[in-house]
């Protein structure tokens, strides 16, 4: 036996909230370990490729290093010289390379290729157990939202259909409770 003074739209309201209770209960940890898992997954393959094919070698400063661009008394410009180096398939190179304020002519320096010998910038440190956490958090949290918007959005339908409920029926009784007063 149910309120009699329970309206539809609040059985309505009461099922929509149920589902997406349930959804978000049901969801959210298969959603979570999928992202999760995906993120791992993707962050493992990167750190393998960047094993195989980034590599550190030593770099000769055959110049003397020059500041970059303009430098004023607030900022340090970088520095740079060029380099020599030799491609993990022993093949030599030469090319720009940064330097520390500290680093001269004839100096080796550690810089990072791609297996062609092209500098390239040093692998990221990875921690493919920590992003796949924050992964999955951020994957729920965007379902939380989600599911959160999706109760907005039917309560502000039901209470604009509750709201010309009550005018349609304040529209019969109002007329008549205005006469009994006079």
């Amino acid at each position: 036996m149910g309120n009699e003074l329970r309206r539809r739209s609040d059985r309505v309201e009461r099922g929509v909230i149920l589902v997406l209770l349930v959804l978000f209960l049901i969801g959210a940890p298969l959603l979570a370990w999928w992202a999760g898992r995906s993120s791992y997954l993707a962050d493992v393959r990167a750190l393998e490729w960047e094993q195989d094919h980034v590599f550190r070698v030593e770099a000769v400063l055959v110049t003397e290093p020059e500041m970059l661009g303009m430098s004023d008394s607030r900022t340090v410009a970088p520095r740079a010289a060029r380099a020599t180096w030799q491609a993990p398939d022993g093949t030599p190179r030469s090319g720009i390379v940064q330097v520390s304020k500290t680093d001269r002519r004839g100096d080796r320096i550690p810089v990072w290729v791609d297996d062609r010998g092209v500098l390239r910038a040093p692998p990221l440190e990875r921690h493919p157990v920590g992003q796949a956490v924050v992964v999955a958090g951020a994957v729920l949290l965007c379902l939380a939202v989600a599911l959160a918007g999706l109760s907005a959005i039917a309560r502000a339908l039901l209470n604009r259909q509750r709201e010309r409920a009550w005018q349609r029926e304040w529209l019969e009784v109002g007329p008549q409770w205005s006469r009994d007063r006079q």
